[in-house]
C-alpha cells in the first residue's frame, strides 16, 4: 500500500458508452424528481413546504431564449479548443507540471462565464443589490466599518449581514486597488481558482503520485460548481482558505502547520462562520498526528486570543454576530424545530444540488474512491490512513452542518464550495487504483467539462 490506495486494481475509467448512460441517467432522473417532488409538495403536503421551479436549484433561470447564438457559438468553439488542446497537452506531453492546468482552468472560466453576456457575467453577480461588493463601495473607513459592524449590520446588503465583516472589506481592498467592477471579478475568479488548484494539488502529491495529483486537479478545475461559481463568489476565495489550512496542517514543518493554519484559519473565519466546518478536520488529524497536538493547541490559544483582542480594541463581537446573521437567516427559531418539513426537505436539496454540480462520473468515483480510502488505512502507514481522515471529516463535518439546519434550499453548490477539492481525494484514490489509459481519462474530462460547459448554457445561476 502506497500514497492512500491499495493495490488492487479495478477497471479502467468510464467507457463513451457508460459516459452516454450516465448522463441520460441524470437527465431522466432530474426530470422525475422535479415532477414527483412538485407532486409531492402540493399535493400530499399541501404546498407547506416551498419547491425550487428547477428542483435541486433554487436560484436558476433558463436562458437559452436570450442566447446570441452567433456571440455564443464563436466563444463555445473557442472553449472547445482550448479544453481540447489543454487535454491533449496534459494527457500525452506532459503529466506532471501543474501550470497548464492552471492556466487552462483561468482560460475556460472566462470562456464559459462570458457565454452569459459581459454584463451578465461578469458585473451583475458582483454588483446585484445583495453583494458584498454593493456594500464594499459604501465603505470609507474600514476601521470604523468593524466597529460599527454590529450596530449597522442588518442593514447592510442581504449576503454582506450574514457575513463577518471581513466578507465585505475584502471586496474594498479588491476595489480599492483594481481599477473596475470588471477587474475585480477576474481577479477574484482567476486568482481563487489558480490558488485552489496549486493547493489541492501539492496536497494530493503527498498522497499519490504526480500524474495522478496533475490529472485529479485538472478535473477540479472542470467542475460545474468551479466553471459556474467561481468567477465574482466570495465562496470562491473562502474555499482557497479552507484548502489553505488543511494543507498547512498537514506539512512536517511545525511553524508551517501552526502559523500557515492559523493565517488561513483567520482568514477565513473572518469571511465566513462555516469556518468551524474546519474544526473536525484539524481535531482529527491531531489525533492521527500526535506532533499536530501542541500546533493544534497553539491554534486555538491564537484564536481565542484574536478573538478577544478584536473585542476589547475594536469592539466587534464574532459570536454576537454570528448570532445575528443566524436569527436573520432563522426568524422564527431553530430550523429543525421551526419548521420539519421544510428542514428535512431541504437537507435532501442540499445533497443533491452539490451532487449535480460535482456531475455523476465524479460521484461514482468517489464512492468508489470511498472504499479504496478504507482499504488503504489498514495499512501501517501514516500516509495510508490520512487521505481517508481527511475526507471523512470534512464530509461528515458538512453534514453536521446540514443536520443542525445550516443552509436552505439552494445555497450548497456556491456557499458550501468549499467541501469539492475534499471530494477530489477519493476521485484520485479511484484514479490511482483504476490505472487508466489516456484515453478514457480524456472520455471522463471531457463528460466534467462538457457538463459545465451545457449548464452554463442554459441556466442562469445568479444567487
Amino acid at each position: 500500500m502506497a500514497g492512500g490506495t491499495d493495490s488492487r486494481s479495478r477497471p479502467g475509467l468510464f467507457s463513451f458508452r457508460e459516459i452516454l448512460v450516465a448522463g441520460w441517467v441524470t437527465v431522466t432522473s432530474l426530470i422525475f424528481f422535479n415532477v414527483f417532488v412538485r407532486f409531492f409538495y402540493r399535493t400530499i403536503l399541501d404546498n407547506d413546504v416551498g419547491v425550487p421551479i428547477h428542483w435541486p436549484i433554487s436560484k436558476f433561470a433558463v436562458r437559452l431564449g436570450r442566447l446570441d447564438i452567433s456571440r455564443v457559438g464563436v466563444l463555445v468553439v473557442l472553449a472547445v479548443v482550448v479544453f481540447a488542446v489543454a487535454t491533449a497537452y496534459l494527457l500525452w506531453f506532459d503529466r506532471t507540471s501543474l501550470w497548464p492546468v492552471v492556466v487552462a482552468g483561468a482560460v475556460l472560466l472566462v470562456l464559459t462565464t462570458l457565454t452569459q453576456g459581459h454584463q451578465a457575467g461578469l458585473i451583475r453577480p458582483i454588483a446585484n443589490g445583495g453583494s458584498y461588493y454593493r456594500a464594499a463601495v459604501t465603505v470609507t473607513d474600514p476601521v470604523a466599518f468593524v466597529t460599527t459592524f454590529e450596530a449597522n449590520q442588518l442593514g447592510l446588503p442581504l449576503h454582506a449581514r450574514t457575513h463577518p465583516p471581513g466578507a465585505v472589506l475584502s471586496f474594498w481592498v479588491l476595489d480599492t486597488l483594481l481599477p473596475s467592477t470588471r477587474a475585480v471579478s477576474l481577479t477574484v475568479g482567476i486568482g481563487s481558482l489558480a490558488l485552489s488548484a496549486l493547493l489541492l494539488h501539492r496536497l494530493l502529491v503527498t498522497y499519490y503520485p504526480r500524474d495522478v495529483a496533475q490529472y485529479t486537479t485538472y478535473l477540479f478545475v472542470l467542475l460545474p460548481a468551479v466553471q459556474i461559481y467561481s468567477l465574482t463568489t466570495l465562496d470562491a476565495l473562502i474555499t482557497v482558505a479552507a484548502l489553505g489550512a488543511i494543507y498547512c496542517f498537514t506539512r512536517e514543518s511545525p511553524i508551517v502547520a501552526t502559523f500557515g493554519t492559523l493565517v488561513c484559519l483567520f482568514v477565513a473565519a473572518s469571511q465566513t462562520f462555516m469556518t468551524v466546518f474546519l474544526g473536525p478536520v484539524l481535531v482529527g488529524l491531531a489525533l492521527l498526528r500526535r506532533d499536530r497536538i501542541a500546533p493544534l493547541v497553539v491554534i486555538g490559544l491564537s484564536s481565542l486570543g484574536i478573538y478577544v483582542l478584536v473585542n476589547v480594541v475594536l469592539g466587534y463581537d464574532y459570536i454576537a454576530s454570528f448570532l445575528t446573521a443566524s436569527h436573520q437567516q432563522n426568524p422564527n427559531g431553530f430550523f429543525p424545530l421551526a419548521e420539519p418539513l421544510r428542514y428535512l426537505t431541504t437537507r435532501v436539496e442540499n445533497v443533491a444540488e452539490i451532487a449535480l454540480f460535482f456531475t455523476p462520473m465524479l460521484a461514482v468515483l468517489a464512492v468508489r474512491g470511498v472504499g479504496v480510502l478504507w482499504r488503504s488505512a489498514r495499512g501501517l502507514s501514516r500516509l495510508d490512513r490520512e487521505p481517508l481522515v481527511i475526507f471523512g471529516l470534512a464530509a461528515g463535518s458538512l453534514l453536521g452542518l446540514f443536520a443542525v439546519g445550516v443552509y436552505h434550499t439552494g445555497e450548497t453548490a456556491r456557499g458550501a464550495m468549499f467541501i469539492y477539492p475534499f471530494l477530489m481525494i477519493p476521485v484520485a484514490a479511484a484514479i490511482r487504483a483504476a490505472d487508466p489509459t489516456r484515453r478514457r481519462e480524456a472520455l471522463l474530462a471531457a463528460a466534467v467539462f462538457g457538463q459545465a460547459l451545457l449548464m452554463q448554457l442554459v441556466g442562469d445561476y445568479l444567487w
